[in-house]
Order: C-alpha cells, then sequence, then structure tokens
C-alpha cells in the first residue's frame, strides 16, 4: 500500500527510488528552478485545511511498522522494470526483497524523505527548495514525468486501501490537490528549458527548431505537396472541396490543370512556409494564427478540415523522410496551429 504514499509525496518517494542509500547528489545550477513566488505549479498553494488533512492521514498511514518497506515493495511490483534502477539490489529476486537488508535501508530512507516532504508542505519556499533539488537529482538519471503521474494514477486506490473509511471525500480532495500541485511542479524541474512550452504560443524551442530545420529541407517541393494533400482531403470529404468557390465544382482528377486551383495550392503553401517561419518570433506567430482565424471564420470551414489537413500533412511529412523526432514536434506544433485557428467549441 504505502509505496504509493511514497508515491503520492511523490517528490521524495522518487527522490530515494534512484538513489542508492548510501550515494550523495550533488545538485547543479544548471537545473530549471521552481521559485516560491511562481504563481503556477511551483508555489504548490495549498490552503491551510488540505494540508492538515494532508499530515493527519499520512500520520495514520505510516503507523504501521510495516509501512516503509511496502512502499518500495509495492512500488518495484508495480513497475518491475525500476527494480535496474537501485544497484544495490537490482538482482535480488521480488520474493527476498522484504528481507534484504539493502532493500529496508532505502526503504526507510524513502519514509524520511517523505516526512521532510509533508513537513514543508506549510512553506512554499520550503517547498520550491524541496523540487529544485528534486530536479536536480533526477533529471540526469533519465526520470520523466510520466513516471510521477503514474504514481498519481494509483494514489487514491492506495490510500483508500490504507486508510479505509478514514479516507472520505474530505481527505481525497485535499490529497489529490496536494499530489497534483507536486507532480506539476516536480515535472517542471525535471524539464530542459528548450522543453518548456511558450506560455503564449504553447510551443518549446525544441519543438520551433525541430519544425524549422524538417521544414528547410523539403520546403522546395511545398506546392506539390500541399497540391497532393488537398487532393486527397476532396477526395475523403467532397463538401471541403464546395467552400473554394472559384473551383468547387472542377472535377478533383481536373484539378491540376486548373489555374484558380494553382493559385489557392500556392497561397496555402506560402502561407504555410510563413507560419513555419513564423513559429520562433512570437509576436509574429500569433498574429498568423489571428489573421487565419478570422479569415475563415467566416467561410464556417470545420475544425474537422484543418484536423484532417493536419493529418495528411503528417503523412506527407513522413513520406518525405522526416524523423520520428521531428514529426513528433511538427504533431504538437500543428495542434497549436489548429486549436488557435479553429478553438474546440
Amino acid at each position: 500500500m504505502a509505496f504509493k504514499l511514497a508515491l503520492l509525496f511523490g517528490v521524495i518517494a522518487f527522490a530515494s527510488v534512484y538513489v542508492s542509500a548510501t550515494t550523495t547528489t550533488t545538485v547543479t545550477t544548471s537545473v530549471t528552478t521552481v521559485s516560491a513566488d511562481d504563481d503556477s505549479e511551483g508555489g504548490l498553494s495549498l490552503s491551510a485545511h488540505d494540508r492538515s488533512v494532508i499530515r493527519k492521514t499520512w500520520e495514520q498511514a505510516r503507523r504501521d511498522g510495516d509501512v516503509p518497506p511496502q512502499i518500495l515493495f509495492r512500488f518495484i511490483k508495480a513497475h518491475p522494470e525500476y527494480q535496474k534502477m537501485f544497484s544495490k539490489f537490482a538482482s535480488v529476486p521480488q520474493n527476498e526483497l522484504l528481507t534484504n537488508g539493502n532493500f529496508l535501508a532505502q526503504a526507510y530512507t524513502i519514509l524520511a524523505g517523505l516526512n521532510v516532504a509533508i513537513q514543508s508542505l506549510s512553506s512554499q519556499e520550503l517547498m520550491a527548495s524541496q523540487l529544485n533539488a528534486l530536479g536536480g537529482a533526477h533529471k540526469p538519471r533519465g526520470a520523466t514525468p510520466i513516471m510521477f503521474e503514474q504514481f498519481g494514477a494509483v494514489l487514491e486506490e492506495v490510500l483508500a486501501e490504507e486508510l479505509g473509511s478514514s479516507f472520505n471525500a474530505e481527505a481525497k480532495s485535499a490529497w489529490k490537490n496536494g499530489l497534483t500541485a507536486l507532480v506539476a511542479g516536480i515535472s517542471k524541474t525535471l524539464k530542459n528549458p528548450q522543453d518548456l512550452a511558450d506560455p503564449q504560443t504553447k510551443l518549446s524551442a525544441r519543438q520551433v527548431r525541430d519544425v524549422q530545420r524538417s521544414w528547410e529541407n523539403i520546403k522546395s517541393g511545398r506546392n506539390a505537396m500541399v497540391s497532393s494533400i488537398m487532393i486527397k482531403l476532396f477526395k475523403e470529404t467532397p463538401r471541403i472541396q464546395k467552400y473554394f468557390t472559384k473551383f468547387a465544382n472542377v472535377p478533383v482528377g481536373s484539378l491540376s490543370g486548373d489555374a484558380e486551383y494553382n493559385k489557392q495550392v500556392a497561397l496555402v503553401a506560402d502561407r504555410l512556409d510563413t507560419i513555419v517561419s513564423a513559429t520562433g518570433d512570437k509576436l509574429q506567430l500569433l498574429g498568423n494564427i489571428n489573421y487565419m482565424r478570422y479569415t475563415h471564420a467566416a467561410r464556417s470551414i470545420p475544425r474537422s478540415a484543418w484536423e484532417d489537413f493536419g493529418r495528411l500533412l503528417m503523412e506527407s511529412l513522413a513520406a518525405s523522410g522526416v524523423s520520428s523526432d521531428d514529426l513528433a514536434s511538427w504533431k504538437g506544433t500543428l495542434g497549436v496551429l489548429v486549436n488557435g485557428i479553429s478553438p474546440k467549441n
């Protein structure tokens, strides 16, 4: 049970999850830091009531003397691939862990860390310091936000198992608020600066770099690519062609020879080139998105058309040899563009 309690306060549990009990970790200043006055995830703005409930229920949960080893045992049992990260007992069979000295030492290190984290709840400065230290210790080890999110997914089940009727709606709400803030805070410290999304454009520097670099390699053939996408789009959903009045009734098979169609292809290809070029300039990008949203709203083009265009563009990029890493950046970027041009209702 308690393994997830260790994780429920995922910060410290994870702090111990990768560091052997005898290892000292030095935190460097290269880590993305969370400040105490950060008004987003770093501040962990929990109410006094939530903090009180978390402390009270934690005191109840840890009374069982078997809790510390069970924390770590349940963690490894749920995610056996993580055992290799504990060098002192990486090869110990699971059925022998609860009697292994190195395993037990690590388990009680986790318990001590949990207590420190929970006591830090009353101070945003102390908690910010905890998050920064954990990010510094675990980013070099490859820890990812998803690992902490995995802990959150099992939290309610584990708390209910350990606390029984004490884990009522009030306690559930308090722990949910605390864990959400902690996972968000530690996730921020685990990301490299280039992976942090701009708060306005919602794009990271890595996405901008990948998209612009890969586009530069293929943009000379952008007209042919866009034409292929549009013809596929019209074949899949014929009604979309009706939005283009100048060639609405031209047979799809004859479009490549139609002057008005080719003008539209060039316009779309150039607009795509302009938007990609603008991804690194916040004002230009937002201006282009707003322009596209304004000019197309009057035509009532459905969001699904933009989504389909993006899907076909991804297929064309893959066929053009764009790497899987760059395609991941394209996918995220196209999602931002579609949401900006045609927001969900």
